[in-house]
């Protein structure tokens, strides 16, 4: 009988070919590089020595040394997916392209999350210094009016009923939503006009001293103690005589 023809064997896909000749995956440095290997590493830079422990590259755990973190994070992204291929035995090109992406999506992921806890701390932060600038420009204006009170009352020896009759005619800054006397114990009621305190105030209380001149302490009422200049306490005040 003939002999049966020999079938052709299947020839090896390209890319099956590409990657048999161009695996020189942990052969280090002196083996050229495949295309697509060398490139900017996110998970590297962002990841910085968590990624060198991941892929073999050592000398990343420098990241840990104060001072030089910048430096070598810099240097992980420049270079960092190079030392890996060198480094490291992979599968594949492709084996070693998925890795890496998924690093450079856990590295976004966490340079989300460490955003986010920075603006919760930050925001705050900012937002009360604000705040506190809003209230120190109110408060010197409310002081000018409690000086005008006490010139008023020392001359006439009882209290105006009013700012105007105090001779006090400042406009109100844009901080100050309301200022007003209370003509029986000479209390001034600050009202502020500034973002989350908008509509609450302030007092400021007179108080009689030694030589009969009005004193005048800061309340905070009802706007937290820590917003406020130190001189706004909670304190207790006295009778006021004139």
């Amino acid at each position: 009988m003939p002999d049966k023809p020999e079938l052709p064997s299947a020839a090896p896909s390209p890319a099956a070919s590409i990657d048999a000749g161009n695996n020189t995956s942990g052969q280090g440095k002196h083996h050229p590089l495949p295309e697509g290997v060398a490139a900017w590493s996110w998970g590297a830079f962002l990841l910085s020595w968590i990624w060198a422990i991941g892929n073999g590259t050592w000398w990343g755990l420098l990241g840990l040394v104060p001072g030089v973190g910048l430096v070598v994070r810099v240097l992980l992204g420049m270079h960092g997916r190079r030392w890996a291929w060198q480094n490291r035995r992979w599968d594949s090109v492709a084996h070693f392209q998925r890795v890496q992406r998924r690093w450079s999506v856990a590295g976004g992921l966490l340079a989300m999350v460490l955003a986010a806890i920075v603006a919760a701390v930050a925001l705050p932060i900012h937002q009360d210094r604000q705040l506190r600038q809003e209230l120190e420009g109110a408060l010197l204006h409310a002081n000018r009016a409690a000086q005008a009170v006490g010139r008023y009352a020392e001359s006439h020896r009882t209290l105006p009923r009013s700012l105007g009759e105090a001779g006090f005619g400042e406009p109100l800054p844009a901080s100050v939503q309301g200022l007003a006397l209370d003509p029986r114990s000479g209390e001034l009621k600050v009202t502020v006009n500034a973002a989350s305190l908008r509509g609450k105030g302030f007092v400021l209380a007179p108080t009689t001293g030694a030589d009969g001149a009005l004193r005048w302490r800061c309340l905070h009422g009802e706007i937290p103690a820590r917003l406020l200049p130190k001189q706004c306490g909670d304190n207790p005040t006295g009778e006021l005589e004139l």
